[in-house]
């Protein structure tokens, strides 16, 4: 996972944040996990949505929308929890496997350093104190609220850091259509796609190279003693040792090759 400086966002859609903020109950007594976007550049938020749980798949859906309206981000980055992050090659999900897929690089915060989102933590401090004290009768009118609290946050409140404008002023979208996943390696690199139990084959030998890839063609770049290097598109995600008998070696977080 990229661990490095983080991007200073320059123009709008270069970087998005993305996050759930602490979950809370309404009156009714279900549990809210609000998911939140916000454009790091504009300050503009993108989707507040509150869902039940973090499952990947709902989050996916919410972005396919995103995609649609404003485009798609040259970086997102977020936080080292589920469904966003993981201990498996790269750090990476499902989910965020899919954003790498698409082009976008993923780019996580260091663990325990919320800091290093700070913009959207501070969000997050608002929102509770304007929209969950008390919280409203259920989820669907609590969505209701949330709504409208965002229209007003992009559009009237005045932000210190862009000069007491909107972030509505500020926030250029650039919607265009689909992407589709489009992996090009090179004709010297070996090509396996990785099975539904996270394995491919190399050298004869079922390898384990991560559950978040599933799906995926995967690019395997020979090395010296025996080795070959494993990228997923650009993203150098592990090792594989001839010697070794089950999994990938971890790899440093790299995006060339």
């Amino acid at each position: 996972m990229s661990l490095g400086p983080l991007t200073l966002a320059g123009r709008s859609n270069h970087v998005w944040t993305v996050d759930f903020k602490g979950w809370f109950c309404t009156q009714d007594g279900r549990r809210t996990e609000p998911l939140t976007v916000r454009d790091l550049f504009s300050r503009y938020l993108l989707s507040i949505r509150l869902l039940p749980d973090h499952s990947w798949e709902p989050v996916r859906r919410i972005f396919q929308q995103l995609f649609r309206q404003y485009g798609y981000p040259g970086v997102i980055r977020m936080d080292n929890g589920g469904p966003f992050g993981s201990t498996g090659p790269a750090g990476l999900t499902r989910l965020s496997a899919w954003w790498t897929a698409l082009g976008i690089r993923v780019e996580f915060i260091a663990p325990g350093h919320p800091e290093q989102n700070g913009g959207h933590e501070q969000m997050h401090r608002v929102l509770k104190a304007e929209t969950t004290r008390p919280t409203s009768r259920n989820r669907r009118a609590q969505q209701r609220r949330t709504d409208r609290w965002v229209r007003i946050y992009n559009r009237i409140r005045p932000h210190e850091g862009l000069g007491q404008r909107p972030p509505a002023e500020m926030y250029r979208p650039k919607p265009v259509g689909l992407r589709t996943q489009v992996f090009k390696y090179s004709k010297e690199w070996s090509v396996r796609r990785v099975r539904s139990n996270g394995q491919i084959k190399w050298r004869g030998q079922k390898r384990f190279v991560g559950e978040a890839l599933v799906g995926y063609p995967v690019g395997l770049k020979p090395m010296s003693g025996n080795k070959c290097a494993v990228y997923f598109g650009r993203l150098l995600v592990g090792e594989l040792w001839e010697g070794d008998s089950s999994g990938m070696r971890p790899a440093k977080y790299a995006r060339q090759r």
